[in-house]
């Protein structure tokens, strides 16, 4: 799979573009050697944001910035591994398919509307059948209950 990308001075990568996603999109844990470390903004443009139906993010990952994953209409299944960090704002943003997303302990720093919400009718709103699992006392079962969005412990 083709992906655009920079690699800072820290020798690390940012994931900034998947210009020809597939159904299954599988990203890269090292791309020219530095761990990818950061999924962009808006990384699938809006004509081919309805063909990714699952993202496996890589183990390396730390940061998901403003609306990375947004309109993804048919997006099922996200898989946010432990060791991430930070989810900015609308960082999952009009999602409507994704009824349900792990967000592991790691993550501590969650942005307005990071996950959850969908926009329509020129507004942000909560999804109703959208249901987050978490682990207890974690930043994300903090962000649900101050949202009142509706999670599960695992």
């Amino acid at each position: 799979m083709k992906l655009e990308y920079d690699i800072r001075d820290d020798a690390t990568a940012i994931i900034t573009g998947i210009p020809e996603p597939e159904a299954v999109i599988i990203l890269p844990s090292a791309i020219e050697g530095c761990p990818v470390t950061e999924i962009g903004t808006d990384v699938i443009s809006l004509g081919k944001k309805s063909i990714a139906r699952e993202i496996i993010l890589p183990d390396t990952l730390k940061k998901i910035a403003q609306r990375a994953f947004s309109d993804l209409r048919y997006l099922k299944k996200l898989s946010i591994p432990d060791g991430v960090k930070e989810i900015a704002d609308f960082g999952i943003f009009t999602c409507p398919d994704l009824t349900e997303l792990f967000i592991p302990a790691s993550v501590t720093d969650l942005g307005q509307c990071a996950f959850g919400y969908m926009y329509e009718h020129a507004r942000a709103y909560k999804l109703n059948y959208f249901t987050l699992l978490c682990k207890t006392d974690s930043a994300a079962e903090n962000f649900a209950k101050d949202n009142g969005i509706t999670y599960r412990n695992i």
